[in-house]
């Protein structure tokens, strides 16, 4: 009978272990982006989508994991001001890359809404940070739009960099 008592605690451990343990091995992710340079546009809201990171031990396409699927629109006329465009959770370890999606993009040029087109949508961002326990990784993005208005189109290109802060 003893044994049987033994044998069950140590299955609730167990069990309660696996129930525990999985949650502790993640920790917190917040990304925010920044515009590092004006635009001749009264405003340009661009919407960022899904946000993944890529773990640096791991190879492509296993590597990456979603930090976000929640979309974030950011007016990119605001210069040095930070809007959080990420708030979510990654496995431990080291990150190389991050990788960004930019839903669409709207121009508001001498008070008129026009519709941009984006030379890309999808953007990879080398940037190596840590994701430990306890412990909240930041990332900051910097996005450099450029944008060309023609007769008929207006066009955006958006160059990123990143760097882990704190």
């Amino acid at each position: 009978m003893r044994a049987k008592r033994i044998l069950a605690v140590a299955v609730l451990l167990v069990i309660a272990f696996l129930i525990v343990f999985p949650p502790l091995m993640n920790a917190g992710v917040k990304m925010v982006l920044s515009s590092s340079s004006a635009v001749a546009a009264e405003h340009l809201y661009a919407t960022v989508g899904k946000i993944s990171a890529h773990r640096s031990d791991t190879s492509d396409p296993s590597g990456w994991f979603s930090v976000t699927n929640t979309s974030t629109e950011v007016d990119l006329t605001a210069v040095n001001v930070t809007v959080t465009v990420a708030l979510g959770s990654l496995p431990l370890g080291e990150y190389d890359t991050v990788r960004l999606t930019v839903i669409n993009a709207t121009a508001i040029i001498n008070s008129t809404s026009k519709k941009v087109h984006l030379e890309t949508a999808v953007f990879t961002i080398p940037v190596s940070f840590l994701v430990q326990f306890g412990v909240q990784a930041a990332i900051m993005l910097k996005v450099a739009p450029e944008l060309q208005e023609g007769a008929d189109t207006v066009n955006l290109r958006l160059s990123f960099t990143a760097a882990s802060v704190g």
